[in-house]
C-alpha cells in the first residue's frame, strides 16, 4: 500500500529503452569513442543500428526507461506520489510508456503528447562487463516547450527533480522557466548532471543552474570529473558542493561521496553481482532522495542509495520486478 508521503514532480526525457547485450567487437565497430556515454542520433541512425544488431543475431528487448522516469518509478515503489512532466508521441510506444509508468504508481496527468513526433527511444548496448552505452533518439522529448508547463504540473510538489539532458532541447527556455517556477513556489530542486557529454557541452549553463536553483545535485564520477576538471573525488565533490547545499558523486564499485549538512561522508558500496548497469545511477538517486525527503542524515541517504543501486545492477533493465521490491521496501523503511 503506497502512503504518498510526498509528491515529486520529475521533468525529463520520456524514453523507451531497447536493451541488448553485445560483444566488445560490436561496440568498437559501431561506437568508436562513444562507449560508456550517451550518443545523440536521428531516428534513421538508431534504426540502422537496430538493423545491424538483428543481422548479427542480437535481439533488443523493450523496456520503459529515461533517467527521470526510472527515478520516479523507484520513488513510487517506495511509497511517494510522483508525476512525470514529459512529452510522448501518439504511438504505441507512448501508450506503452504511459501505462507502465501508471502501473508503478506514477501520476500520468502531466504527460504531454506531440501530434506528429514518435516517442523517444534509447538503444542501451550492454557490454560483457555490464557497462552500458546509450544511443538515443529523443523523438517527442526534443519538442518539450516552456509554454507547455502548467501550474498543475508543480501543484502540491515537495520536490522537483530534473536532468541535464534538458539543456539540449530545441526550446532552450524550457529548463530555466521550470527552475524559476519551482524557485518562486518554494519547491526544492534535485538535479542529475546526466552524462559527461552534456557537462562538456553545457558546463557554463549548468554552473548557473546549480548555483541559482538546485538544492541537491547528483553526478557520476565521469560527469563530476568533467565538471570539476579533476579526477580526485574530494575535489570533484567540492566543486559541486560550492554551488549546491547537497552534492553526491557516485563512484561505481568504490561507493560514493556526499556533502550534506556541512559534512563530507563516504558511503561504502553494496555488494552485487553485476548483470546490467542500466538505471543503477537513477535508482541510487531515488534511494538517496527517499532518505533526504524523510529528513535522514547523509549516511542513511547514501546507504539507501547504495542498496537500490546494487539491486538495479543485479537485474536486467532499469525497472526492478515486484519480487525485488518486496524485499527492498521493509529493509529501506527500517533504516529511517
Amino acid at each position: 500500500m503506497r502512503s504518498h508521503a510526498a509528491t515529486v514532480t520529475g521533468a525529463g526525457t520520456a524514453i523507451v529503452d531497447l536493451l541488448v547485450r553485445v560483444d566488445d567487437d560490436f561496440l568498437a565497430r559501431e561506437l568508436p569513442g562513444g562507449r560508456g556515454n550517451t550518443t545523440w542520433v536521428e531516428a534513421s541512425r538508431l534504426d540502422e543500428l537496430v538493423r545491424h544488431l538483428l543481422e548479427r543475431g542480437f535481439q533488443p528487448e523493450k523496456a520503459p526507461g529515461g533517467s527521470t522516469g526510472n527515478l520516479l518509478c523507484g520513488l513510487s515503489e517506495l511509497g511517494f506520489g510522483t508525476r512525470f512532466l514529459g512529452w510522448l508521441g501518439l504511438d504505441d510506444d507512448g501508450i506503452y510508456y504511459r501505462d507502465t509508468f501508471a502501473e508503478s504508481g506514477g501520476g500520468i496527468h502531466s504527460f504531454k503528447y506531440h501530434p506528429s513526433k514518435h516517442t523517444g527511444r534509447c538503444l542501451s548496448l550492454i557490454s560483457p562487463d555490464a557497462d552500458r552505452s546509450m544511443v538515443t533518439d529523443l523523438g517527442a522529448s526534443a519538442e518539450m516547450r516552456a509554454d507547455g508547463i502548467l501550474p498543475s504540473d508543480l501543484d502540491g510538489a515537495n520536490l522537483l527533480h530534473t536532468e541535464g539532458y534538458l539543456c539540449g532541447l530545441k526550446d532552450r527556455t524550457f529548463l530555466p522557466r521550470l527552475l524559476e517556477q519551482a524557485k518562486n513556489a518554494g519547491i526544492p530542486v534535485s538535479f542529475d548532471l546526466a552524462s559527461y557529454g552534456i557537462v562538456r557541452e553545457y558546463r557554463d549553463v549548468l554552473r548557473d543552474y546549480l548555483g541559482n536553483y538546485v538544492d541537491v545535485v547528483f553526478a557520476n564520477e565521469l560527469e563530476a570529473a568533467e565538471f570539476a576538471g579533476t579526477n580526485d573525488p574530494e575535489a570533484m565533490l567540492g566543486a559541486l558542493a560550492r554551488l549546491c547545499p547537497v552534492a553526491a558523486v557516485k563512484l561505481g564499485a568504490l561507493g560514493s561521496v556526499v556533502r550534506m549538512d556541512g559534512r563530507t561522508v563516504r558511503i561504502a558500496p553494496e555488494n552485487a553481482v553485476p548483470v546490467d548497469a542500466t538505471g543503477a545511477g537513477d535508482l541510487w538517486q531515488a534511494g538517496f532522495l527517499f532518505g533526504w525527503l524523510n529528513h535522514a542524515p547523509p549516511e542513511i541517504c547514501g546507504r539507501i542509495g547504495s542498496i537500490l543501486g546494487a539491486a538495479a545492477v543485479s537485474h536486467y533493465g532499469a525497472r526492478l520486478p515486484e519480487t525485488a521490491w518486496r524485499e527492498l521496501r521493509p529493509r529501506v523503511r527500517a533504516m529511517l
